[in-house]
């Protein structure tokens, strides 16, 4: 199969696309510059995969157009776009990550976003959800865990090495208050104040590079302890032999997780588990072992490159109806 990326927008940082999109302010020149990505570009394809429902444009007027052509649309959801804040502090009172959102809780304010949601829904032959947490708003999605990244180890093992006697503990957001941050840095504090020696390494808003950099130094990063499951920062620290800390629901706890080089701990003990960890060098030690092997496993490339390009065929072949928003509806407390 042949696929080539489209990036609707400009970034200072990633360039890695086939195609590059970035419109004029001008509402006339807009609509012409859309119109001509879509028929020489967009149309060509036979199947157009969304991700965070970005689309080539913003009313979707492309989608029924694309749906005449006979095109199979794929939307990927990835995270807030598609979740409801106040369902889900309804469904998980205890630990979520939308009580302190600090994303403006756009979810449910944006009104391009539920524009965008109503269209997904409408236009779908095909719905995906990178995390298994998500399927609380799209019960229908199917589970398509995130790809392995590309990522020369050597390009970030020449880093200085830890302190002796001092264990190095990253952690990276952009996103504080989604995070947890503030009872992990409590946390760290207060081990701190018992006489370990830690070096807590807190990075936002920096460079994809940097934190890459830390982490090939680091003893164990921490992360996303309170959206139920693990991401893209927690896959690219096992990736690089670093054990990382994070928390997940119960109900998505399978036998290879357990005995992989994660460390599965909760909010309120991520202290404790740390402790564990310091006074006990070998299980530290047996998680980095097997971290970088244990993930390849559960996310395997070509494993999951397999399930991708099956569901292509069956929505190619006509065997995937289209999910309507009537039929399908976003959760609702």
């Amino acid at each position: 199969m042949k696929a080539d990326y489209m990036a609707i927008g400009s970034s200072l940082v990633w360039d890695k696309c086939d195609y590059a999109i970035t419109y004029s302010k001008w509402p006339h020149i807009r609509a012409l510059q859309e119109f001509l990505i879509f028929w020489k570009v967009v149309s060509k394809y036979e199947i157009i995969h969304s991700h965070f429902m970005i689309m080539l444009t913003n009313s979707g007027w492309e989608l029924p157009v694309l749906k005449k052509l006979g095109r199979k649309i794929v939307i990927h959801y990835r995270g807030c776009e598609i979740r409801d804040r106040q369902g889900n502090i309804s469904l998980h009172p205890g630990l979520n990550i939308c009580e302190e959102c600090d994303y403006g809780a756009y979810c449910e304010k944006d009104e391009v976003v539920r524009k965008r949601r109503d269209l997904s829904s409408q236009y779908g032959d095909l719905f995906f959800v990178t995390t298994p947490d998500l399927k609380d708003f799209v019960p229908y999605a199917v589970y398509l865990p995130f790809f392995v990244p590309e990522i020369e180890l050597s390009s970030y093992k020449n880093g200085d090495s830890p302190v002796k006697g001092e264990i190095k503990i990253v952690h990276a957001t952009n996103h504080p208050g989604i995070e947890g941050t503030e009872k992990i840095r409590k946390a760290i504090d207060s081990l701190i104040k018992k006489g370990y020696r830690i070096d807590f390494v807190f990075l936002k808003g920096v460079p994809h590079d940097v934190v890459l950099k830390e982490i090939a130094t680091a003893d164990l990063t921490i992360g996303k302890m309170k959206m139920g499951y693990y991401a893209n920062a927690q896959i690219e620290s096992m990736l690089m032999g670093v054990p990382a800390i994070t928390h997940i629901r119960k109900e998505f706890m399978t036998e290879e997780l357990e005995n992989s080089g994660f460390i599965f701990t909760d909010i309120e003990h991520i202290g404790d588990t740390i402790e564990i960890y310091i006074n006990e060098p070998d299980k530290l030690n047996a998680k980095r072992r097997i971290a970088r092997e244990s993930i390849l496993k559960l996310h395997d490339n070509k494993r999951l490159s397999g399930q991708l390009t099956a569901c292509y065929r069956t929505i190619k072949a006509g065997q995937g109806a289209s999910v309507s928003h009537q039929e399908h509806p976003v959760w609702r407390p």
